[in-house]
């Protein structure tokens, strides 16, 4: 059975190195017969040698996260087709469309039932480093564990709230580091979310370049 379902059809992808160095950003065109097609409205793709073994990250909000590896077969400025396709184990999902950043936000803390808080306070926050399921940032304000929170983010001029929870803590003596992750994202949440990721890392690639 081929390891991937017309589902994914149309769905944002990342095309990268067995050992997981970027190469391109696209979007899935086609599904064929033991085949992918990659393609990039926004961008030319970077041409591939046959044969050149390469890694998938494929994102679908109804279908889920896939991570596929193959071989490219063929690769041109518009179009990329990788055959060989097998299903890659033991991917941890959270490392999908990671990408660093330095992006100042305001965070709210949520109410929570168990200790009787309100959530009303407004905190200021850092974010260091952002992916489609969650983000680390810096604050001065103490959280917990299993803490919920909500980030407002500013995408392509809209100012989007995204509902999160501490996963881990990495403390000093000033400031706080904390692994997060979204919960509940909605489809727009997702698709502006991946769209500003999609931007940052073309922007990477091509200083990556020298083209900026």
């Amino acid at each position: 059975m081929f390891p991937i379902s017309t589902q994914y059809l149309h769905s944002p992808c990342e095309i990268k190195t067995i050992s997981n160095e970027l190469i391109t950003t696209g979007l899935i065109s086609d599904i064929l017969h033991g085949a992918i097609q990659i393609c990039n409205d926004f961008d030319n793709l970077p041409i591939i040698h046959c044969n050149t073994p390469v890694k998938m990250n494929i994102y679908n909000n109804t279908a889920g996260f896939k991570v596929l590896v193959g071989k490219v077969f063929l690769s041109t400025a518009e179009l990329m087709q990788i055959t060989d396709i097998q299903n890659l184990v033991d991917f941890e999902q959270r490392s999908f469309f990671r990408l660093k950043v330095t992006k100042k936000v305001k965070a709210r803390l949520l109410p929570d039932k168990t200790t009787g808080e309100t959530g009303s306070k407004e905190f200021d926050a850092i974010i260091t480093d952002l992916s489609l399921s969650g983000l680390f940032m810096n604050t001065t304000q103490k959280l917990e564990i299993n803490q919920h929170f909500t980030v407002t983010l500013c995408l392509f001029g809209n100012r989007i709230p995204f509902n999160c929870k501490v996963e881990r803590i990495k403390g000093d003596s000033y400031m706080n580091g904390y692994g997060c992750s979204f919960l509940d994202n909605t489809t727009h949440q997702s698709d502006l979310l991946c769209r500003y990721l999609f931007e940052l890392q073309r922007e990477q690639i091509r200083i990556a370049r020298g083209l900026l």
